[in-house]
């Protein structure tokens, strides 16, 4: 139980990486370049998709792809083009502010709930604390009422 707050502040800190790894190979790619698909094999969940790349050069490629919607032939589509890499992928949107979100939430929740844990560990009664603030916020309620 006493780990509990710090395995979730990793696990947070963790998942915000993931997102901004994602981010960063989103951001590395030569950008989005319009395709159309010209074959589909539904067993195999591949489409073959011809598009212009960044070169100026048309290609024809085979993507497999696992999204939730179905690709059919003559529909068009987005090509992410990584050209240091040779690689191409069709474009699933955006997957990485999901991952950074939920990650920042977990961070802030695990960080919040280890100061917690701390201060009651080490005795620090939170009634204390909280007459403090409420000194605190009387204190700048005062200053805020007679800077106006």
């Amino acid at each position: 139980m006493l780990w509990l707050p710090l395995l979730v502040l990793a696990g947070g800190i963790a998942v915000v990486w993931t997102g901004v790894c994602l981010a960063a190979d989103v951001h590395r790619s030569a950008g989005l370049f319009p395709g159309r698909v010209v074959t589909t094999d539904v067993r195999n969940s591949t489409a073959d998709v011809e598009y212009t790349g960044p070169d100026g050069v048309t290609k024809t490629q085979t993507f497999e792809h696992h999204l939730g919607r179905r690709i059919v032939w003559g529909r068009k589509v987005q090509i992410r083009v990584w050209p240091d890499e040779g690689r191409a992928a069709i474009d699933d949107g955006d997957k990485h502010t999901g991952p950074i979100v939920a990650g920042s939430l977990l961070t802030l929740l695990g960080a919040g709930a280890t100061v917690l844990l701390f201060r009651w560990h080490h005795g620090m009664r939170l009634e204390k604390s909280r007459a403090r603030a409420e000194k605190w916020w009387l204190l700048s309620w005062w200053w805020l009422s007679r800077w106006r």
